[in-house]
């Protein structure tokens, strides 16, 4: 990772991002390799000679301390003036967001959302160049954690510091993260910006993990100068769609649509790729509608925004894409099931 860089490690519950997280700070040591940061071997110091500012899940507040108790911290460690100790910490709560007049409050009298930042303002307050961020907005209401989550990025890119942000949400991830790290069994699957993430995954686990996304298993029709894939009873041309992962001589291949790339209609298109559906389930969302279809036997997905026409559940519609909205990849060993979570009407 790059200096000034904000990354999120993101991935299901138990494939390693925490552990990961925990080892650059020195509490769990790794099982093999070296923790280099600022270019420097720090595998064999411990956490506090690491120069780390760290946000725990759980806060992990002082409850006898006062907010600018728990701020001071860091400096108080460092054996700073008192003055500064407490310059820096009124400081570190102030870009926190936190209200000056409560800084008097132990964390005992603070709402969940008003402890995060106390333990933002001290993990700050360490001054040190690398902020570890463990599930830090995973405890606070939808509300709450999507202000808090661009005060963090925001924080972050102010101080010039280098951040490191373990997270299972992928809204979360994408609204933060310079580069995005996905994680699965305690592998790195897949390291880059996120809209390469979600629109170049480069294996099936990536594009079925982030975000939503239809899969179907087709047979590959070749012709001399068409590519096409037949799935959901019948044949479409795929000319335009991503081959990259796909081995030049494959049989077989899984066919990735995003459900916002799936287009409904009423009246049945004059040429393209499409198929014919029935509406099963209908959600509104908000902004968007999801619809829950089926074809040939077989789920898909699509969303759209939730302004213009609407279909209601039971209507019998037709289903297109473009083929360059289309990434196609090769089959597995085992059935598609055992590795992406198909939605299911």
């Amino acid at each position: 990772m790059k200096d000034r860089e904000y990354v999120v490690l993101l991935g299901p519950s138990g494939c390693g991002k925490t552990s990961l997280l925990k080892s650059i700070a020195g509490i769990y040591p790794p099982d093999s390799g070296s923790v280099f940061i600022g270019g420097k071997n720090v595998t064999a110091l411990p956490i506090e000679e690491r120069n780390i500012g760290m946000m725990f899940q759980n806060y992990a507040l002082f409850p006898h301390l006062t907010a600018e108790g728990n701020a001071s911290y860091g400096p108080k460690m460092r054996e700073l003036p008192s003055g500064k100790i407490q310059q820096i910490a009124r400081q570190m709560l102030s870009l926190a967001k936190f209200p000056l007049e409560r800084a008097g409050a132990k964390p005992s009298e603070l709402s969940g959302g008003m402890q995060q930042r106390v333990a933002l303002a001290r993990a700050l307050a360490s001054q040190s160049s690398l902020l570890l961020l463990d599930e830090p907005l995973s405890a606070l209401d939808a509300k709450i954690g999507d202000e808090l989550r661009h005060d963090l990025r925001r924080l972050a890119k102010k101080l010039n510091l280098t951040a490191i942000h373990v997270t299972h949400n992928q809204e979360e991830a994408m609204s933060t993260a310079d580069t995005i790290v996905v994680m699965n069994r305690g592998r790195i699957m897949q390291a880059d910006t996120p809209e390469k993430v979600y629109f170049e995954p480069n294996c099936l686990f990536v594009a079925d993990f982030v975000g939503e996304a239809n899969f179907f298993e087709g047979e590959i029709v070749h012709g001399k100068k068409s590519f096409i894939v037949r799935f959901l009873g019948k044949e479409f041309g795929l000319a335009g769609a991503d081959r990259s992962r796909l081995p030049k001589n494959a049989a077989k291949a899984v066919v990735m649509i995003r459900p916002e790339k799936m287009a409904i209609t009423k009246k049945e298109p004059g040429h393209g790729n499409f198929v014919k559906a029935k509406i099963e389930v209908r959600r509104f969302l908000g902004e968007k509608i999801r619809y829950e279809l089926v074809a040939d036997g077989q789920p898909i997905v699509s969303k759209r925004l939730g302004f213009g026409k609407s279909f209601k559940k039971g209507d019998i519609v037709f289903v297109s894409f473009d083929p360059e909205n289309a990434m196609l990849f090769n089959c597995p060993d085992e059935p598609l099931e055992k590795i992406v979570g198909r939605q299911t009407a």
